[in-house]
């Protein structure tokens, strides 16, 4: 029987591969304090700390329901990964930002996945990069 060639299923496999990979990058002893979910928020604090970041920057982000989002800043709240602090005038928001903990488990797990990112990427001209990642993105945009 002949495999049927398919965009969703060669993603699927990449993405398992990479989540593989990635896996076995990242030290035992961060592995067992951070998800991979957890991490990417880290990253996105990291990249997103000379501004005010709140859940729903989160939740627009990573495109997850405010429960999802809620569950998880809670879980990396109270495992000292960030800090949430009231807003004066409105109580409802809480600005997230990262605790020195997470940031030096940030700087250990970057430094890794972009050593990963170089090798995922070997024998792609930039053009060709270019060219991945726009298709990605469309690809991303008709998913929604």
């Amino acid at each position: 029987m002949q495999r049927e060639d398919s965009v969703t299923r060669e993603l699927k496999i990449l993405m398992n591969k990479i989540h593989r990979k990635a896996h076995s990058l990242v030290p035992d002893d961060v592995r067992r304090l951070v998800t991979p979910i957890q991490f990417e928020v880290m990253k996105f604090l990291y990249g997103s700390r000379e501004r005010d970041v709140y859940q729903k920057d989160v939740e627009a982000e990573f495109s997850v329901t405010r429960a999802t989002a809620s569950k998880m800043l809670s879980l990396m709240e109270r495992n000292g990964l960030i800090t949430r602090t009231g807003v004066a005038g409105d109580a409802r928001l809480k600005k997230l930002a990262l605790t020195e903990k997470s940031e030096a488990l940030s700087l250990r797990m970057r430094q890794g996945m972009e050593e990963f990112e170089q090798n995922l990427t070997r024998g792609l001209s930039a053009s060709e990069r270019e060219t991945l990642l726009r298709l990605l993105k469309k690809l991303e945009q008709n998913a929604e």
